[in-house]
């Protein structure tokens, strides 16, 4: 997964085309990847959430011709599907029909960007593990990393190089900061220059990670014993959730 997939699905083109450029707007900013995906009823919503591309977030309008977006948000729970729904309506009267079909968020027309960004800031700060990405500048451009495709990044001075499965991609940023905006437990500090995703580690051997790829990543001498416990831990906790 390369990028995050947001659906506005309201009948008025001046409300989509305003709210996908807020949510554009809200991205770049941030340096995330989101393409933005536009409805105008609830029949081709619910047609392309069949489809094999994934939605992980939707801005549903309420007042629509034919389907209602209360219908299409029942027949979305329905369907078995746990998928983010924030309303979108001139009335705030839907809280216990929002409630049965489990809405994330409402927002009020005409829509104001800081409320806008506090239902985005909420959604990226929940994006699954599988999902969530890494923004660095590289080459000229920002560019979005699937955190989970890093095998290991390793810091000198301020060159990180950030391993992935087909190559190395280099940024300079050190290694507290790319730390702090991974904020994964999946992920450990291993050593003061390299930080470690624990999914692609086989097993330790004497005071080195053994990476699936084979690679030799180097466990600090002074934190062996706690990095030994934390990886353990972390196996458990895996295994734990799997069954």
């Amino acid at each position: 997964m390369t990028e995050i997939s947001i659906a506005i699905c309201d009948d008025l083109e001046a409300e989509r085309m305003g709210l996908a450029g807020m949510v554009q707007a809200y991205a770049q900013a941030r340096g995330l990847s989101a393409r933005v995906r536009l409805f105008s009823n609830g029949e081709s919503l619910l047609a392309a959430l069949q489809g094999a591309e994934p939605i992980h977030l939707l801005f549903l309008d309420i007042y629509m011709p034919g389907l209602s977006g209360m219908e299409t948000a029942r027949r979305i729970r329905a369907a078995g599907s746990a998928l983010p729904i924030v309303f979108a309506t001139t009335s705030q009267d839907y809280g216990l029909e929002s409630f049965e079909v489990q809405a994330t968020d409402y927002l009020v027309k005409p829509f104001r960007e800081e409320e806008v960004a506090a239902c985005l800031d909420w959604f990226f700060s929940h994006v699954p593990e599988h999902l969530r990405l890494l923004s660095v500048y590289t080459e000229g451009e920002w560019r979005q990393i699937p955190l989970a495709s890093i095998r290991y990044i390793e810091v000198y001075g301020h060159q990180a190089n950030i391993h992935v499965p087909h190559g190395v991609i280099t940024a300079r940023r050190g290694l507290d900061d790319l730390e702090a905006a991974i904020d994964s437990r999946d992920f450990l500090r291993c050593h003061r220059s390299y930080l470690v995703n624990l999914n692609h580690v086989e097993r330790i051997e004497g005071n080195d990670f053994r990476m699936a790829d084979q690679a030799l990543v180097p466990i600090s001498i002074a934190n062996t014993a706690r990095i030994r416990r934390r990886f353990i831990d972390w196996t458990y906790m895996k295994a734990w959730a799997q069954t």
